[in-house]
């Protein structure tokens, strides 16, 4: 049997709002998983050290980078580009320009690890602004849809999301071995005369790109599509992808909860609860935001994965687990060389 060929995730260790435990417990579950791999932890050596000393089976996967400065959640993009160098988060994306490792995660602000990726790494030639990608949930025959942008450009201009979509399909494409993939425009409706005249240019501009190959464009989308099988890649820009993708998120955990209070209110609740105790189990599984945590960064010279801010170790596994099978598809280099 042909050996998996060894990938190295470079991680940035102090970035978030969690704990640094939280971080390692995620790389010890992925470590457990992906024992052929490697793993460079940027931050502080001592802090590393001693939460890997938790885990002792995985010690020989990872080595530390020592350094002391850390990009604050609270920092502003200027200021980290400024003062940032030889942070955990920059040297950690330092690490995929020089070739050290395949990909670079961090749970630190997005504006700060969009800032400094991008002036890193630097921008595709024919890429005006990068782009956020994530998969959502859908009740598609991959159970997943990608949707971008997520959050990294609030002003997107048609041209920018012509790219996206590009960025998209290719993505979808290339992860799940799909060359039929269906690309989708979100608007307010589907007609074709609703939405602004950016929009309107935009499917223009779709319309002629996507004319006569596999990867075709169905038009306009509504927010309800999110999750449906009409499109496998949805594009808008940041600031409706980021409150869709928040909102999804907290409507996630309230419906869990309401299910949870249903089965505890009585003591027939309770019966039932434990005869379909499994198949709550599966429920809550699926209906968990962790298992799909990580933003794929779109547009730069390399592989960027941000995870949510407040990650814990099973959010952060999902994005160590999401970083890999990127660098297995090799779906951003496929992206890459369709957009050049």
């Amino acid at each position: 049997m042909k050996r998996e060929k060894k990938i190295t995730l470079s991680i940035d260790c102090m970035g978030g709002d969690n704990s640094l435990d939280d971080i390692i417990g995620g790389v010890r579950q992925f470590c457990s998983e992906n024992n052929n791999d490697s793993l460079l932890l940027h931050g502080n050596r001592r802090a590393i050290a001693e939460a890997l000393d938790k885990y002792p089976d995985i010690k020989h996967m990872c080595k530390i980078r020592h350094c002391d400065k850390v990009v604050q959640m609270e920092d502003k993009p200027s200021q980290s580009i400024r003062s940032g160098k030889n942070s955990s988060m920059w040297n950690s994306i330092e690490s995929v320009k020089t070739s050290k490792a395949e990909a670079a995660i961090s749970c630190g602000n997005t504006g700060s690890l969009m800032a400094i990726s991008t002036l890193v790494l630097r921008k595709l030639p024919n890429v005006k602004r990068p782009a956020i990608a994530i998969f959502w949930p859908s009740t598609s025959d991959k159970g997943l849809n990608v949707v971008l942008d997520a959050g990294a450009d609030i002003k997107a201009q048609p041209s920018d999301l012509l790219a996206y979509a590009k960025f998209g399909s290719d993505i979808f494409s290339k992860v799940f071995n799909s060359q039929n993939v269906k690309v989708g425009l979100l608007n307010v409706g589907t007609e074709t005369h609703k939405g602004n005249e950016q929009l309107k240019k935009a499917s223009e501009m779709l319309i002629e790109a996507f004319q006569g190959g596999e990867q075709k464009y169905i038009g306009f989308v509504e927010g309800s599509d999110f999750s449906s099988d009409k499109a496998n890649v949805i594009v808008t820009d940041g600031f409706t992808g980021n409150i869709a993708l928040k909102t999804a998120e907290g409507t996630a955990t309230l419906i869990k909860k309401f299910f949870m209070d249903e089965f505890s209110l009585s003591l027939s609740g309770l019966f039932m609860g434990m005869l379909m105790k499994k198949k709550l189990r599966r429920l809550k599984e699926r209906m968990d935001p962790r298992t799909l945590n990580g933003g794929v960064f779109v547009g730069l010279n390399g592989l960027v994965i941000k995870s949510h801010g407040s990650s814990d170790s099973k959010s952060f596994y999902s994005a160590l687990k999401l970083a890999k099978n990127m660098c297995k598809t090799k779906s951003i280099e496929n992206a890459t060389k369709n957009l050049s």
